[in-house]
C-alpha cells in the first residue's frame, strides 16, 4: 500500500485545490498531526494504481482479462477473486534474471461472461446480451457499478469508525499524559468537538466529493480535466464550504475566514492558533511555548506505527462494509491517482454507446479515476453501455422493400420487443405483417418512419 506519515490535519486545513502539492500541506504541527488523526487514516504518499479491463467478443459470450497492480486492497483482490478465481499463476510471481522471487507487481484475472446478470469482480452486475426481434436483432453490452452501494448504512459505519479511532487515541493519551494539567481539555475537546464535528465533516466530505466526481471531464469549451468552468466553479464552492463549516463551528475567528474565503492566506498561517483557540490557552506572553511544550507531550504518547493501529481499529469497526474500506482507502490517500481503462473489442463501430470509439484499434473504451468498487460512495454510481444492430435484410426486404430500420433505431425496437407482453406482440406483428401486404407484388418501397412510429404504439414505448 501507498502509506507514509500524515503531515496535516483535514479538519483545519482543507484547500479547495483538490491537486494541492505535498509542499503545501507540510508545517502543521504535531498537534495537529495528532487531531488530524480522528479524519484521516491512510497516509499521504505519491504513488498511482492501474486498472486494465480487456474484453473481447466471443460469440455469445464474452472473454475478459483484468490487470491490476498486486497493492490494491484486499477487499478489491478478494472481489476479484469472487468473481474470476485465482490469478493467472505466471502473471502472481515475478522471478528476476537470477531467479530470486519477488512480491507480484500485477495480478492477471481471466474470466468467461455471458448472458445478463454476471459479477464483474468490481462490485458490479454486467450483461452481455442479443435481442431478436421480426425485423433484426441487438446485442447489447451493459455493466453498472455502484448502484446496490448501501451508502446509509456505509456512512453509519464510519461513524463507528471515528468513534473507535478516538477511544484509542483517548486511552494512548491518557497512559501517556497522566497527571498533566491539561489532559481533561485534550479529552474534552476530542468528545465535545472533534468527534461530532469529523462525523458531520464525513458526511459533508462525501457528499461534495460525489458531486465533484459527477462532473465531465471537460465541458463545452473544450477544456482538458480539471481546467472547465465547472470543476472551477466546483472548487471554488468547496472553498466557501471550508470557511463556513470552520467558522461556524468555532474553529475560526470572522477575521481569519475573511482572509480564507478571499483566499489572502491559507490556514497553516494560523494554524497554531486554532489549536491554542480550541484548548482555551490564555494566548498572551510566552503562549506560543507552551503550545510547544504541550504538542511534544501530545506526540510522546504516540509511538511511530500508531498509524498502523488506528487503521486497524477502523478496520475492525467497519467490518461487513469491504466497499466502505474501499472507498476510504482511495479518498484517504489523496496523492494516490487510480486509472481504470475498460476495452470493449468490436468488429464495427457500436450503434449507441457512452464510451470512445477507437476506430484504428476497433475497441470502445471507459476510464474512470478512483476504485471501481468503490464507486456508489466515491461517485456516482455509473453504467457502461454498448450497443449494435444487426438488421434482418430479407425480413425488411420483404415488409419495406428495402433495409430501412438500422443502428440506434433498430436497437431501439429490438429492446421494446423484447420487454413487450405477447398481445403487444401481436399487434405490432399485425402492424409489420400489413406493411407486408401493402407492398406485396410491387416495387414500392414503405418508409420505415412510419412502421416504427405505429409499431411503438402497439409495444407502449413511443
Amino acid at each position: 500500500m501507498c502509506f507514509s506519515d500524515l503531515p496535516i490535519e483535514p479538519l483545519v486545513y482543507w484547500d479547495s485545490d483538490l491537486n494541492s502539492s505535498p509542499e503545501r500541506m507540510t508545517g502543521a504541527t504535531p498537534m495537529i498531526r495528532t487531531l488530524a488523526l480522528l479524519l484521516t487514516l491512510s497516509a499521504l504518499t505519491a504513488c498511482h494504481i492501474d486498472y486494465l479491463v480487456e474484453i473481447k467478443n466471443d460469440g455469445d459470450r464474452l472473454l475478459r482479462r483484468t490487470t491490476v497492480d498486486a497493492d490494491l486492497e484486499p477487499g478489491e483482490i478478494t472481489a476479484l477473486k469472487d468473481a474470476y478465481g485465482q490469478p493467472e499463476p505466471d502473471a502472481a510471481h515475478h522471478t528476476s534474471s537470477e531467479g530470486d522471487q519477488h512480491p507480484p507487481t500485477k495480478l492477471l484475472f481471466h474470466g468467461i461472461d455471458s448472458g445478463i446478470g454476471w459479477p464483474d469482480g468490481f462490485g458490479g452486475l454486467g450483461s452481455w446480451n442479443t435481442y431478436e426481434s421480426p425485423l433484426g436483432s441487438a446485442t447489447c453490452f451493459l455493466e453498472c457499478l455502484g448502484g446496490d452501494v448501501t451508502a446509509l448504512a456505509d456512512m453509519l459505519a464510519i461513524q463507528d469508525g471515528i468513534d473507535a479511532v478516538a477511544s484509542r487515541i483517548k486511552r494512548q493519551l491518557r497512559e501517556g499524559m497522566k497527571g498533566h494539567r491539561m489532559l481533561p481539555r485534550i479529552l474534552r475537546l476530542i468528545d465535545d468537538r472533534l468527534v461530532p464535528d469529523s462525523h458531520d465533516a464525513i458526511v459533508l466530505g462525501w457528499a461534495l466529493l460525489f458531486s465533484y466526481k459527477a462532473l465531465p471531464g471537460k465541458d463545452l469549451t473544450g477544456g482538458g480535466p480539471g481546467h472547465d468552468r465547472l470543476s472551477g466553479y466546483l472548487e471554488s464552492r468547496i472553498q466557501e464550504a471550508v470557511v463556513a463549516f470552520l467558522w461556524q463551528r468555532g474553529w475560526l475567528t470572522a477575521g481569519e475566514s475573511s482572509l480564507l474565503a478571499s483566499q489572502a492566506a491559507d490556514i497553516n498561517s494560523f494554524a497554531k492558533r486554532i489549536v491554542a483557540r480550541a484548548l482555551d490557552l490564555n494566548m498572551s506572553g510566552d503562549w506560543m511555548e507552551q503550545l510547544e511544550e504541550l504538542e511534544d507531550a501530545v506526540s510522546a504518547c504516540f509511538t511511530e506505527d500508531f498509524n498502523e493501529v488506528l487503521k486497524a481499529d477502523f478496520a475492525k469497526a467497519v467490518d461487513g462494509h469491504p466497499r466502505l474500506a474501499v472507498a476510504w482507502a482511495a479518498t484517504s490517500s489523496i496523492l494516490t491517482s487510480r486509472e481504470v481503462t475498460v476495452r470493449l473489442e468490436a468488429a464495427e463501430k457500436p450503434a449507441t454507446t457512452n464510451g470512445e470509439w477507437d476506430s484504428e484499434r476497433t475497441f470502445v473504451e471507459w476510464t474512470l479515476d478512483t476504485a471501481p468498487l468503490a464507486v456508489g460512495l466515491t461517485a456516482p454510481p455509473l453504467c457502461w453501455s454498448a450497443t449494435w444492430a444487426q438488421p434482418d435484410a430479407a425480413a425488411q426486404q420483404r415488409v419495406l422493400g428495402h433495409v430501412g430500420i438500422e443502428g440506434e433505431a433498430l436497437v431501439a425496437f429490438c429492446l421494446a420487443w423484447s420487454e413487450a407482453r405477447d398481445d403487444q406482440r401481436e399487434a405490432a406483428l399485425d402492424i409489420i405483417e400489413s406493411f407486408a401486404h401493402a407492398r406485396h407484388g410491387t416495387d414500392i418501397k414503405a418508409d420505415s418512419a412510419s412502421l416504427l412510429g405505429e409499431c411503438r404504439r402497439a409495444l407502449d414505448y413511443d
